[in-house]
């Protein structure tokens, strides 16, 4: 069995580790403030689903490069006890090139480009972008499933394409920008219920109203 996939060349090699590859499931609870969150497939759960099958068919993946492709630095405001407190934080975008080698044959690879956001007030913001950006470079590489069946409810997936609404990241975004109140506020304003009802343009003009940088409508 070894000899045979030794055989094997990089693009087969991939092939089978698609083909063996489980579903992968959002374990992840990712806070966004406030009491809320979403699931999220964590980066050990990729690479625990990746390495036994890269290592039984011989391939070696890797970030072969990284280039900062966008950053700025956020400043928001707000009302803490009767004063004005600002707050700095740093965003980037990295792109990223991951490499999949195989192992028999090293100059025989495949090149997959990959992007990840990073916001944090420290230090994490490159380290968040890393792993953003390597983790969906090896899911969509090996076609990873995270058990998302879209067919479950299409009327709202429907209404979803036709006016793309408010992404998890911009929800998210959000809730970094502004307090709990404030947000109500806008959505009553907007004549809105839930972020389910907000629009991805309108989830932008939020951001930008605060933060004076356009958000992203992924």
């Amino acid at each position: 069995m070894e000899q045979q996939q030794s055989k094997l060349n990089i693009y087969q090699k991939m092939l089978a580790i698609s083909d063996e590859m489980g579903i992968v499931t959002k374990n992840l609870l990712v806070p966004t403030g406030n009491g809320k969150s979403y699931k999220a497939v964590s980066e050990r759960d990729v690479i625990d689903a990746v390495k036994p099958l890269e290592t039984k068919y011989g391939v070696y993946s890797y970030p072969v490069s990284r280039e900062i492709i966008d950053n700025a630095i956020l400043t928001t405001q707000r009302n803490y006890n009767g004063k004005d407190v600002e707050s700095k934080q740093i965003y980037l975008r990295l792109q990223i090139v991951y490499r999949f080698v195989n192992v028999e044959k090293p100059d025989e690879y495949i090149d997959i480009t990959s992007y990840g956001d990073g916001i944090d007030s420290g230090d994490k913001a490159t380290g968040k972008a890393m792993t953003y950006a390597d983790k969906y470079a090896l899911m969509k590489a090996y076609k990873m499933s995270t058990g998302d069946d879209p067919d479950q409810e299409p009327s709202q997936d429907l209404v979803n394409f036709e006016h793309k609404m408010c992404s998890d990241k911009q929800m998210n975004f959000i809730y970094r920008l502004y307090s709990q109140s404030e947000i109500d506020t806008m959505l009553q304003r907007m004549g809105k219920k839930s972020f389910a009802e907000v629009t991805a343009d309108e989830a932008s003009k939020m951001i930008e109203a605060r933060s004076g940088k356009n958000g992203t409508k992924n």
